[in-house]
């Protein structure tokens, strides 16, 4: 086991965890994010990363087989985040820069009415890139598969209909965009480490 300290997670804590993906080849950095995350689950457990059993619900978001935390893991160019709460279920979702916000149709597509009215008809690709990524981490958290209509998700504020907390997080790499989303209960916190 490494030297980092899978330490403090109470019952109304997300840890999110970022994984610099230092290979250049696309499938070396999915491997290396999915060992991040069985090394991270694993820390939190006290179990070899190797030893870690994950299973799918039926909308194919990975869950442990005991349900002994809940998790999600999102990467996407030099980065991967995993998202890890011992109670509350969580998404997350980051995106390096991509040439889809920039597009005249990415606003009509992904945004509610009420988006698009205050952001979308801008066509500002950073604030399109944010809602993106809050939408994908909104959608992982609930356990809803691809299938789901991201404009039927607004994240304009902070408070998502449903009873979900969706927060930006900082990432330290140029034009990335990333979001975190838990159950919107009192006192939750959600603290960044570096892996």
């Amino acid at each position: 086991m490494s030297g980092r300290e899978f330490d403090g997670l109470g019952p109304l804590d997300v840890h999110v965890w970022v994984v610099r993906l230092d290979a250049p080849d696309r499938q070396r950095r999915h491997e290396l994010a999915r060992s991040a995350q069985r090394e991270v689950i694993g820390g939190y457990l006290g179990l070899a990363p190797a030893t870690v059993a994950l299973t799918r619900q039926a909308s194919g978001k990975p869950v442990l087989a005991d349900g002994a935390l809940q998790f999600n893991l999102s990467h996407s160019g030099a980065v991967a985040l995993v998202a890890v709460s011992r109670e509350l279920p969580v998404g997350v979702d980051v995106q390096e820069p991509h040439a889809a916000p920039t597009r005249s149709w990415f606003a009509k597509r992904i945004c509610s009415p009420r988006e698009y009215e205050r952001v979308g008809a801008l066509a500002d690709p950073k604030a399109l890139m944010r809602l993106w990524v809050r939408k994908e981490a909104v959608i992982k958290a609930r356990g809803e598969g691809s299938y789901v209509s991201v404009d039927g998700v607004d994240v304009l504020d902070d408070q998502v209909e449903g009873g979900w907390l969706c927060q930006d997080l900082p990432i330290a790499l140029p034009g990335y965009q990333a979001a975190v989303v838990t159950r919107d209960v009192p006192r939750v916190t959600i603290t960044v480490r570096d892996f």
